[in-house]
């Protein structure tokens, strides 16, 4: 018996469905996800005199494959990924959770905006996330606007202007 092309549809949505809801849950969460053994939170608190220090070279790679499921690989291999980088796609990140929970329906908690620790900790989940509704015709709104409005933001971070 071959499947329709919408109960297809209808598990891909589910799939990104479940994944959102489990990155904002996690997010949420905070330091009692840590706790429980979500992601390392060193990331976020590195901190020198006031100014972030650049992610380290696991942590830029993790983000060089967040960045290239919302834009592309082959852009995000030229990107220097440095403190910059990481908030721009932090903020990208937060706009394309926000714009896909606004599809779903899902409710959201103010104010919610993803560090460095959520996306070099998460970055698996949130590359595969991106990859999964970037396909979905209704979520791929979601992801192609946040690569339009962050894309000069990026490329302006990563030359370190």
């Amino acid at each position: 018996m071959a499947r329709d092309s919408g109960h297809t549809g209808r598990t891909v949505l589910a799939t990104a469905l479940t994944v959102a809801t489990t990155l904002i849950a996690v997010a949420v969460a905070g330091p009692c996800a840590a706790a429980a053994g979500g992601p390392p939170t060193a990331g976020a608190a590195r901190v020198t005199a006031g100014v972030l220090t650049d992610p380290t070279p696991e942590e830029q790679e993790h983000l060089r494959e967040v960045a290239g499921a919302i834009w592309t690989p082959e852009l995000a291999a030229g990107w220097n990924m440095n403190a910059d980088v990481a908030d721009v796609l932090s903020t990208a990140t937060g706009e394309i959770l926000k714009c896909s929970e606004a599809f779903a329906l899902v409710p959201r908690p103010p104010g919610f905006l993803p560090g460095i620790g959520y996306l070099v900790g998460y970055w698996k989940n949130l590359r595969d996330y991106f990859l999964v509704v970037k396909d979905n015709r209704t979520y791929r709104a979601c992801v192609v606007t946040a690569a339009a409005n962050y894309r000069s933001a990026v490329e302006i971070a990563s030359m370190g202007i």
